[in-house]
């Protein structure tokens, strides 16, 4: 019997295989190949893969050659090379040739790859292989030199020739004419092709070809400034030598008069009239004192001053403003103190009266002091009424008092009425319609329930179906709740979770994120990835570390650290910060607190004490999965060991219950039928 079901295990294991070589002779696994699709293609091959029955590629990845793309091709290849055979693409630098193995002359910048000729050599090098070295002169720029002839193609600033071997003029700036050595410009008080001319007393110097002077210096006049100002000139015309500016206090054509008066600034240079006084003077002679202008500044022929002092007015600024009622104001010279607007609660001419005193207007008239506005629930002149109304009217008319606007919650034509308790805040004047519902309520007055109850948020008000749930539930009439793993709202028709907490993933965010070190991820198995990785780690996976202990957070996408471990700063935070500074801008180093800033170390040890919990909380949750299976184990085998028990029991009791029967044959004596024969224990006793 044994053998028979071993028979026919084998047989349907076959046929099954059978079968599902049948379904794969073409494998559908990217990169394979093979009858049982186990050979894998060569990493050669591009990711269109290869063929599936020979394992050839179709395309070979750059760098590699052959029918199954795993011959590298020749070492010096830049890019690509002949599938089957060697040819390069392009070389590497320094390199040329079919295969690129042949080197280029040693002073070569780069050489052609069919010839090997060189474009351009390496610094203090030329000729055809650039197998010549440069001339070395002393004033050749970093030993340049042109290809073709050797000689210097750039010189030092200060040097100039073929070899740049001779020296620029001693006056020249920013160098000279490699080819003839004339000066590009001279320096300050210089002139001529070769800047050996000084410009004399010229003021910013003169011109580099003639040599004359756009102004001359204090003291001197002339095209060239060569002729000296009469000595008690502060300056004379370029021309004539003529005094055009005194010394303060003189005048004349020689400056040798003196001013009327020492108040004076200056006099006309001519007449002697003074046309500025030393500050705080005026009048002809500057013998008056000015008033109370600012800056002490006033008219020269009246006295009058420019501009007054905060709070003062006149045209000597000695009348004193009054602003502590006036908004905007203002001092005129003519009559003083005028006021524009009042400070709310004030009126008059100059804001000196106040508003009703029962503090119901908010602000009146300059001129009468009439009310233009009332605090909510007051009308009248004065703002002395109350609205008409039960308390429900938030603004009325000034003139009648009847409501022009109705407090939140009331409605009517004097707000005397109050809107519906399911109502949102407030209803329509002049029907008590609300504007919107409470959650869970429809209809004009929002006393009509929606389907669902108050686990419906919106619903419509032509049939009562729900729009939206409440967060929490989901379902056609929001009868469902979401799962408790959701942390807000779930899909209002399949009870997915929108989006789920930090660590969880899936569907329902019943799912870990799959990576140790990923702090948040989102997706599920077949849209998976982490968008964060925890502290110190990073890349696609969280599997690769910060690059330094002190990089104590790193970017996700290229490891750059964001904050570095205090006294450390820089990209891979491997710098350290000055020694009297321990918290430095991690860009550029500079100091943010000399002798303190806020450690981490805090929050990366809570951070890690709450990890170490969680890896203690996943161990003892482990091991008790461990202990309950081992529990189970044990509790079958001792069920199946009575089990067996009971049943080797009846099979003996059974066994000698007829070993029994089969022995009370012989007492009979009697040799026919057995069963006719057996007797009961009672006859056999009364027998004997």
């Amino acid at each position: 019997m044994v053998s028979k079901l071993m028979f026919v295990l084998v047989s349907m294991s076959m046929n099954l295989g059978q079968i599902w070589a049948s379904q794969n002779s073409d494998c559908l696994v990217q990169g394979y190949w093979g009858e049982d699709c186990k050979n894998k293609c060569s990493n050669g091959c591009t990711d269109i893969g290869c063929d599936k029955v020979k394992g050839y590629c179709f395309e070979c990845n750059s760098g590699y050659r052959g029918k199954y793309c795993d011959i590298p091709c020749p070492v010096h290849c830049n890019y690509k090379c002949d599938r089957f055979g060697v040819k390069c693409t392009s070389c590497y630098i320094g390199w040329y040739g079919n295969s690129c193995n042949i080197p280029c002359h040693s002073n070569c910048v780069s050489c052609l790859k069919a010839t090997g000729v060189c474009p351009s050599c390496k610094n203090g090098w030329y000729g055809t292989n650039c197998s010549i070295a440069c001339s070395i002169e002393i004033g050749c720029n970093n030993n340049y030199c042109t290809k073709s002839d050797g000689d210097c193609s750039d010189c030092k600033a200060g040097w100039f020739g073929t070899k740049c071997e001779k020296e620029c003029p001693l006056n020249c700036q920013k160098g000279c004419r490699k080819s003839d050595g004339i000066c590009y410009n001279c320096k300050p008080g210089f002139w001529g092709s070769n800047c050996s001319m000084e410009c004399p007393n010229c003021h910013n110097g003169c011109s580099q070809k003639s040599g004359y002077c756009a102004y001359c210096r204090s003291g001197f006049w002339g095209s060239m400034c060569l002729n000296l100002c009469p000595e008690t000139c502060e300056a004379c015309d370029k021309y004539f030598g003529d005094c055009s500016l005194c010394p303060n206090g003189f005048w004349g054509s020689n400056c040798l008069k003196n001013c009327n008066t020492n108040n004076c600034k200056m006099c006309d240079i001519d007449t002697g009239i003074c046309h500025a006084c030393e500050v705080g003077f005026w009048g002809p002679d500057c013998k008056y004192q000015c008033n109370n202008c600012s800056n002490g500044i006033c008219n020269i022929s009246t006295g009058v001053c420019d501009t007054c002092p905060e709070g003062f007015a006149g045209e000597n600024c000695d009348i004193r403003c009054n602003t502590s009622t006036c908004s905007r104001w203002q001092c005129e010279k003519g009559r003083g103190f005028a006021c524009s607007t009042c400070v709310k609660g004030f009126w008059g001419e100059v804001c000196e009266k106040q508003c009703k005193s029962n503090r119901s207007c908010t602000s009146c008239a300059k001129e009468t002091g009439i009310c233009y506005s009332c605090v909510s629930g007051y009308w009248g002149k004065f703002c002395e009424e109350k609205c008409i109304g039960n308390g429900g009217c938030k603004y009325c008319r000034t003139k009648t008092g009847m409501c022009n606007s109705c407090l939140n919650g009331y409605w009517g034509k004097n707000c005397e009425r109050r809107c519906s308790e399911n109502c949102v805040e407030t209803c329509e004047r002049k029907t008590g319609t609300c504007t919107s519902c409470k959650a869970g309520f429809l209809g004009t007055s929002c006393k009509e329930k929606c389907q669902g109850g108050d686990r419906c948020q919106y619903c419509s008000r032509s049939d009562r179906t729900c729009r939206t749930c409440k967060i929490g539930f989901w379902g056609s009439v929001c009868e469902k709740e979401c799962q408790t793993s959701c942390p807000g709202q779930c899909d209002r028709y399949t009870g997915r979770c929108s989006y789920c907490r930090p660590g969880r993933r899936g569907v329902n965010c019943k799912s870990t994120c799959i990576e140790e070190n990923c702090e948040n991820c989102k997706g599920s198995d077949d849209n998976y990835s982490c968008t964060k990785c925890r502290a110190g780690y990073w890349g696609q996976s969280c599997i690769k570390k910060c690059i330094s202990e002190q990089c104590l957070e790193c970017r996700m996408n290229d490891g750059r650290c964001t904050l570095c471990e205090d006294g450390f700063w820089g990209k891979f935070c491997h710098l350290r910060c000055p020694e009297w500074c321990q918290c430095c801008s991690l860009t550029y180093g500079t100091c943010r607190e000399q002798h303190y800033c806020l450690r981490v170390d805090n929050i990366y040890n809570t951070t890690a004490a709450s990890m170490q919990a969680n890896n203690i909380l996943i161990i003892v949750g482990i091991a008790l999965i461990v202990c309950s299976v081992v529990v189970l184990f044990v509790v079958l085998g001792i069920v199946c060991r009575i089990r067996r028990r009971s049943k080797q029991t009846a099979l003996a009791t059974a066994f000698t219950d007829k070993t029994d029967a089969n022995q009370s044959v012989p007492y009979t004596g009697h040799t026919g039928n057995a069963n006719a024969d057996i007797q009961s224990p009672q006859t056999r006793t009364d027998r004997l």
